[in-house]
């Protein structure tokens, strides 16, 4: 994927957040770092949302090998169904178990959904990514 198509999915991403929110003046976006922090602050520019905070999950080593995931977090993150979690990719379904255990009213949004993702995001901008399929992000 190029910078063109992340902006792209961000938007279409934005105008589904926009369309789920009941006041987007209350909204919060929390960037699952590191893949969702670009896509949180297009979309947090898109829809003048002020409120964006940091989820620092680690699912993967440096040699992009799949671990239990690990939340360090800093950030005050809450729960509320104008909390917005944002990812770049829905994969295993890992991550999106582990938010919505502990955030269960949030909602969770992802650029891309995998084929094989078995817990899925509430909102995507691009479904049907084939289980085998290895994304390259322009921040990979």
């Amino acid at each position: 994927l190029n910078f063109d198509e992340i902006k792209h999915l961000s938007d279409i991403l934005a105008q589904k957040i926009a369309a789920d929110c009941a006041d987007l003046s209350q909204a919060t976006l929390v960037a699952v770092s590191r893949g969702g922090l670009i896509p949180a602050q297009l979309i947090a520019y898109k829809l003048n949302i002020r409120d964006i905070r940091v989820m620092k999950l680690i699912s993967y080593d440096e040699d992009n090998t799949r671990q239990e995931i690990k939340d360090i977090s800093t950030d005050r993150l809450f729960d509320g169904a104008d909390v917005y979690f944002i990812d770049d990719l829905a994969d295993s379904g890992a991550t999106v178990r582990y938010i919505r255990k502990k955030f269960p009213t949030a909602r969770l949004c992802s650029l891309l959904e995998k084929t094989c993702c078995n817990k899925h995001p509430d909102i995507t901008a691009r479904e049907g990514i084939k289980e085998n399929t290895w994304v390259i992000f322009p921040w990979d």
